[in-house]
């Protein structure tokens, strides 16, 4: 594990990405946080975790009027201690809740050619960094998916 800046992990998640977005037609923002917030993780993993749920996103917002994704980063002030918060939100269709409650499943998928690996694998980065992944979604409005470190 190594101490990590979160605005650096966003900037080069945005440099990696947004050819890809912009390609679809997706707009792509980055909301960085207004202090220095730095979390204690493995890059490679954490890389590995934020591009599966960008491009999870991708997916989603592929028939939605005026499609687009935000990767936002905070310090929380309230009742977490302080802790780091990561929230990719799309403007996609939303999940069902019998949907939202299998997603981190491992081999469940909704996606034709899907293998189910994605997001199980995400929930396990997160428990190997001692943090949580959390999910909301509301079906026409869009999904969330909420890392706690």
């Amino acid at each position: 594990l190594e101490l990590l800046d979160v605005k650096g992990i966003l900037n080069n998640l945005f440099i990696l990405l947004n050819p890809t977005f912009v390609a679809k037609g997706i707009l792509f923002e980055i909301v960085l946080p207004g202090t220095e917030v730095f979390i204690e993780a493995d890059p490679g993993l954490i890389e590995q975790l934020l591009i599966n749920l960008c491009l999870n996103a991708i997916d989603a917002v592929k028939n939605a009027n005026n499609p687009s994704v935000s990767v936002s980063a905070f310090k929380d002030d309230d009742q977490n201690s302080g802790r780091t918060t990561i929230k990719i939100k799309d403007n996609g269709m939303g999940m069902e809740d019998e949907v939202l409650n299998k997603v981190f499943i491992p081999f469940f998928t909704t996606k034709k050619n899907g293998n189910g690996i994605g997001l199980s694998l995400c929930k396990q980065i997160m428990v190997l960094h001692k943090g949580n992944i959390y999910v909301q979604s509301v079906q026409g409005k869009g999904t969330t998916f909420i890392l706690r470190f």
